[in-house]
């Protein structure tokens, strides 16, 4: 394992090596809030650009840290194994190279090896544990667009908040990394995917020290503002630091994205992902033309972007995210736009997920969990 200062420095370093669109503040120059945050991701994960890609807009970083650290990163009443392996099925799914290498690499962080090997070379979790299969095809299920297989739900009442929550968190990583991180900074030279698997491995034993230290939950809490929980949320109602921590999170990103965008391409978004099911959309545009008919300018390149980051984000196209950073290229103005689509399409996500829970959940499901 390298010496930490050299591992700190080599994560930041290839953190940022794909970055584009926005920039990260560095290090040496973070004050304030934006300081705090980088420490505590320091203490508790490692710096990545999934999370300092935000930045440039204190609150909007310390929103999803605050999130996805308490859902995502605590090991309550779900180990972080798991949730790193969910995460980086949803993470295939959502076509974030990224984060889909970023996560196979902490799996085997945490010694599952196989699960790891399983989800890379995207085969049926053949070798995974009996329990660990049956989340990553439930993942892969209730992820999928269009599918209505759905299995009996493999986890318990009381771990669907974080369950839940880890999907809102990494949903939400994956439509803003789509966009600001060209690819993984781990590449298979030549289609050598074996070069590659071995790196992701390598990866995974220097994040060892990642799960040296239990994380002391609640700990991310008092970087933002008490907020009611959405009626969109309920479903982390039954774990009170869950439906906290989103609660702070979906807030903040009300109050920075009402800073850019107006109330009329809010209410436009909001109304079509409420017709939204999950559903796989179609290959002509006429769906993105319907959403945006009768808007202009701003608003119109604001809710284009918006709806299909949410709905389909492997169709974002360059010219949909230069409409929107604009000439100035304002990157503070571009991560409130940007972080607030790709959260209104996460929690979207994640209700349509508890639906899917309600429908699928059973006592004989619940038992084997």
């Amino acid at each position: 394992m390298l010496p930490s200062r050299i591992r700190y420095w080599l994560f930041d370093t290839l953190s940022v090596q794909t970055m584009r669109y926005v920039s990260a503040v560095p290090t040496r120059k973070a004050k304030g809030l934006t300081k705090e945050v980088y420490d505590m991701i320091r203490e508790d994960f490692f710096k990545n650009g999934s999370l300092t890609s935000r930045s440039r807009v204190p609150e909007l970083m310390a929103a999803i840290w605050t999130g996805g650290r308490e859902t995502m990163l605590v090991a309550d009443k779900v180990d972080r194994t798991t949730k790193d392996a969910i995460s980086a099925v949803l993470s295939q799914i959502n076509d974030c190279p990224y984060c889909e290498d970023m996560l196979i690499s902490l799996v085997h962080a945490g010694g599952d090896h196989e699960a790891a090997n399983d989800i890379f070379v995207q085969n049926d979790f053949d070798a995974s544990d009996e329990t660990l299969r049956r989340r990553l095809e439930w993942v892969r299920a209730v992820a999928t667009p269009g599918n209505d297989q759905i299995p009996d739900t493999p986890f318990t009442e009381e771990q669907i908040p974080e369950v839940i929550g880890t999907l809102m968190g990494m949903s939400d990583i994956n439509r803003f990394s789509h966009v600001v991180m060209e690819d993984s900074p781990v590449a298979a030279p030549f289609g050598m995917q074996s070069v590659k698997a071995w790196a992701l491995k390598m990866f995974g034993s220097e994040l060892k020290v990642t799960r040296q230290v239990p994380l002391v939950p609640g700990r991310a809490l008092g970087l933002l503002p008490p907020a009611e929980l959405p009626a969109d949320m309920q479903w982390a109602k039954s774990n009170p630091r869950v439906a906290d921590a989103v609660s702070r999170w979906a807030a903040a990103v009300e109050r920075e994205g009402a800073k850019v965008i107006s109330s009329k391409a809010s209410k436009v978004v909001a109304d079509s992902l409420h017709r939204w099911n999950g559903e796989q959309m179609p290959i002509d545009s006429r769906w993105i033309d319907r959403d945006v008919e009768g808007l202009n300018g701003e608003d119109q390149a604001i809710v284009r972007l918006a709806i299909v980051l949410a709905k389909a984000s492997y169709r974002v196209t360059e010219k949909m995210v230069v409409d929107v950073l604009g000439a100035d290229r304002d990157q503070e103005r571009f991560i409130r736009i940007l972080a607030w689509s790709s959260f209104a399409g996460a929690r979207r996500f994640a209700e349509i997920v508890a639906h899917k829970v309600a429908e699928t959940s059973s006592p004989q499901s619940q038992a084997a969990a």
